[in-house]
């Protein structure tokens, strides 16, 4: 991660045959662990933040800044990743952050949404069992992506319709 910096343009062609390089030139930048960019973080600059995950309310400290990502080979000199943002949950009494995500929702994005787009996981993972568990998902048997395909499609399709109808009933009921 590079916090706030951002890498320079392309090597200078230094020879004078040859393709021009493509390399890109960081300027000695090297990238910061996120635990290390966690550490280094004011205690004041964290802030509390409430969400919902479908059985009750919870708690956590996070921390949320717009950095570039390093890319994998950042030592052969990769094009620069996009600026994103990083968030960090440290909840309090712990002795580590206890989770990161990188996201590339816009930058006016707030804290409080970063956070609902983060813990929404358990909502795709309910979703998931339900169309496992009551609609078929993991029932398909054949061999080919065609009909895998379809199979899944359908199962989407049948899962929505019934989410749609049982929305409808409690906003008529």
């Amino acid at each position: 991660m590079w916090p706030g910096a951002v890498p320079g343009g392309p090597k200078q062609k230094t020879r004078k045959r040859g393709r021009a390089p493509t390399t890109w030139d960081y300027g000695g930048e090297k990238p910061v662990r996120l635990e290390d960019l966690a550490r280094s973080v004011a205690p004041t600059a964290w802030r509390t933040v409430a969400w919902d995950d479908g059985s009750e309310k919870k708690t956590s400290r996070f921390y949320r800044q717009r950095v570039h990502p390093a890319p994998r080979d950042h030592f052969h000199g990769a094009w620069p990743e996009p600026e994103e943002w990083l968030l960090i949950e440290w909840p309090e009494g712990q002795d580590k952050p206890s989770h990161y995500w990188l996201s590339t929702l816009p930058e006016e994005t707030s804290l409080e949404e970063l956070v609902f787009a983060a813990k929404l996981r358990w909502r795709v993972e309910l979703d998931y069992r339900q169309m496992k568990d009551e609609l078929g998902l993991d029932h398909f048997e054949g061999r080919t992506w065609p009909g895998w395909n379809r199979h899944v499609t359908l199962v989407s399709t049948a899962y929505h319709f019934l989410v749609y109808q049982q929305l409808e009933g409690q906003k008529n009921g």
